[in-house]
């Protein structure tokens, strides 16, 4: 190669986020980018016939097909692995909080979500989103400062709006106005998911 011979442009292409429509793990990855401002493209799926029968057989949930990212000769799936590449990732800083304390609290809410809140038992429920609701009292947001458990309710409430089911928490004024703030904060919170067959 001479001197001044040219080299071949790296071409960066666009992380691909495989999502499947109405699942919480999805929206809380879309979230994560959106928030730090990294650009993917979006694909939404169905999980396939054989996807569903294959996870009942081996007791796991779509072999964790979903969400999964592309990102050049890199892929991962998973929510957990999708979002700490996704935190790391990209310009903005990474949501950690710097203090013991936060992430403790960031840990204990994002917990609280998985064990003990669900949308099926609806007394079980409601005694999280009223202390919840407690704690958005006199704080921005659900540790103080922006964390990832925001960005884990609010998946878990979208998946709730999306399906029809938003009575659930709508009583809650403190919660409401916290949803609101976070819809302005993620630019992509009201993304339509777009079926495609997998």
């Amino acid at each position: 190669m001479g001197l001044f011979s040219k080299s071949k442009a790296k071409v960066s292409e666009t992380p691909k986020l495989k999502c499947m429509s109405g699942d919480v793990s999805s929206y809380k990855c879309l979230f994560l980018a959106s928030y730090r401002k990294i650009p993917v493209e979006i694909k939404w799926e169905e999980a396939s016939i054989l996807d569903d029968k294959m996870s009942e057989s081996l007791k796991m949930s779509n072999l964790n097909r979903y969400p999964c990212i592309e990102d050049g000769d890199f892929t991962v799936c998973g929510e957990h692995a999708v979002m700490t590449y996704l935190n790391i990732k990209g310009r903005t800083p990474t949501i950690h909080p710097r203090k013991a304390r936060v992430l403790a609290m960031q840990q204990y809410w994002i917990q609280a979500l998985k064990t003990k809140f669900t949308s099926q038992v609806e007394d079980q429920g409601a005694v999280v989103l009223g202390v919840l609701d407690k704690v958005l009292t006199d704080q921005k947001y659900i540790v103080g400062e922006f964390s990832l458990a925001d960005i884990h309710w609010a998946a878990e409430f979208k998946v709730l709006e999306d399906s029809g089911k938003a009575s659930i928490f709508n009583k809650y004024q403190n919660i409401t106005d916290w949803l609101a703030r976070i819809k302005t904060e993620i630019p992509d919170f009201d993304v339509k998911s777009e079926k495609v067959a997998a």
